[in-house]
C-alpha cells in the first residue's frame, strides 16, 4: 500500500513538473514571437519567420491563456491532489495512533483489574475450602489432580484410554472421546467443590476477546500476539491449567453451545508456554489441535495444525 502510494505520488510530481517546464518553454516562446513581430533587425536571427511570427501574435492572447492557462492549472490540480493525498494519509497516521493509545489504555486497565480478580478467586476458595485445606487457587488445582488420579483407579474405562492414548497416532474420535471424559470429570470437580471461580475464566476470556475482536489489533497476528503474551505472563501455571480444562467442559460453551473458548485458545496459541508437568498428563495437549505447545517433540509438532 506504501509502495503504491509512493508511486502515485511521484507520479504526480514527475507530471506538473514536466507540465510547468513546458509551460515556461511556452512563455518564452511566446515572448520570443512578441518581440520578433515588434523589432525588425534585434532580434532577426530567431528561427522564427516573422509572417509565421506575425499571425501567431493576432492569436497570442488566446493561445497564451489558453494553452499555459492548461497547463499551469493541470499543474495546480496535480499539487492540490498531492497535498489532499498527503493531508488523508496524515490523518490516517493519526487516527491509526489515537486507536492505538484508546486500546493499550483500556487494555492495561484490564491487566491492572487482573490482580484484583485473582485475589477475590483466591479468597472465594480459602472462605469455601479451607476446612478441606486448601485457601488458594494453587491448593485448589493440586487437589485436582489428586482428584483425577483417584478418578483413575475409579473408573476402568478412563484408565485405560489414558493409559493407552498415543496422541500422533490416535484417530479423532477417539482423542475427542478421552477429552469428553476428561471435561466430564472436570465438571463432577468443581460441582462436588462447590466452589465458584467461573468469572475467573470469564475475564479472562473478554481480555483474550478485546484484543483479538478490537479494530486496531485485527487480522495484526504479530500485535495480538504481543499483548496476548502480557496477558499469560500474569498467570500461573495452575491458572493456565484451569483454564485448559475448563474451556473443554461445558463451561467453555457460548448460548449456542459451541466451544468458543477453547477455540480461541486454540487459534491465539494462548496455551503454548504451559508447563507440561502441570498437565494431569502430558498427552493432553491433543486436545488443542491447533497449538504449537513449547514442550512438543518434533513429531508431535509434525500433527498441528496452525489455525489461520
Amino acid at each position: 500500500m506504501k509502495c503504491t502510494n509512493f508511486n502515485i505520488k511521484t507520479l504526480c510530481i514527475i507530471l506538473a513538473v514536466i507540465a510547468f517546464a513546458v509551460a515556461v518553454v511556452l512563455a518564452i516562446l511566446y515572448l520570443a514571437i512578441f518581440y520578433c513581430h515588434w523589432h525588425d533587425d534585434m532580434f532577426a536571427w530567431i528561427f522564427i519567420d516573422r509572417n509565421i511570427a506575425s499571425q501567431l501574435h493576432n492569436n497570442i492572447g488566446d493561445f497564451l491563456w489558453g494553452t499555459i492557462g492548461i497547463l499551469l492549472t493541470f499543474t495546480t490540480t496535480l499539487f492540490l491532489f498531492i497535498t489532499f493525498r498527503e493531508q488523508r494519509e496524515q490523518l490516517l497516521v493519526t487516527k491509526e495512533e489515537s486507536d492505538k493509545t484508546r486500546f493499550e489504555t483500556t487494555y492495561f486497565n484490564i491487566l491492572g483489574m487482573l490482580k484484583q480478580v485473582q485475589e477475590t478467586v483466591n479468597a472465594n476458595i480459602c472462605s469455601c475450602l479451607s476446612d478441606r485445606g486448601i485457601h488458594n487457587l494453587v491448593e485448589y488445582y493440586t487437589h485436582f489432580k489428586r482428584y483425577y488420579t483417584q478418578s483413575l483407579k475409579n473408573d476402568p474405562d478412563l484408565k485405560q484410554i489414558n493409559d493407552n492414548l498415543e496422541p500422533i497416532t490416535a484417530t479423532s474420535s477417539v482423542i475427542e472421546q478421552y477429552e469428553g471424559m476428561l471435561a466430564d470429570l472436570y465438571v463432577r470437580y468443581v460441582e462436588e467443590m462447590q466452589c465458584n471461580i467461573g468469572y475467573l475464566y470469564r475475564y479472562i476470556f473478554n481480555a483474550i476477546k478485546f484484543v483479538v475482536d478490537y479494530c486496531y489489533n485485527k487480522g495484526n497476528i504479530s500485535d495480538t500476539e504481543h499483548y496476548l503474551n502480557l496477558l499469560q505472563a500474569q498467570l500461573s501455571n495452575e491458572e493456565l491449567c484451569f483454564i485448559f480444562y475448563n474451556a473443554i467442559s461445558k463451561y467453555g460453551k457460548d448460548k449456542h453451545g459451541v466451544w468458543k473458548f477453547k477455540k480461541m485458545l486454540d487459534k491465539t496459541q494462548f496455551l503454548e508456554n504451559i508447563d507440561s508437568s502441570f498437565l494431569l498428563n502430558r498427552n493432553h495437549y491433543c486436545f488443542y489441535s491447533h497449538t504449537s505447545f513449547k514442550f512438543l517433540n518434533r513429531d508431535e509438532l509434525k500433527k498441528v495444525t496452525v489455525e489461520k
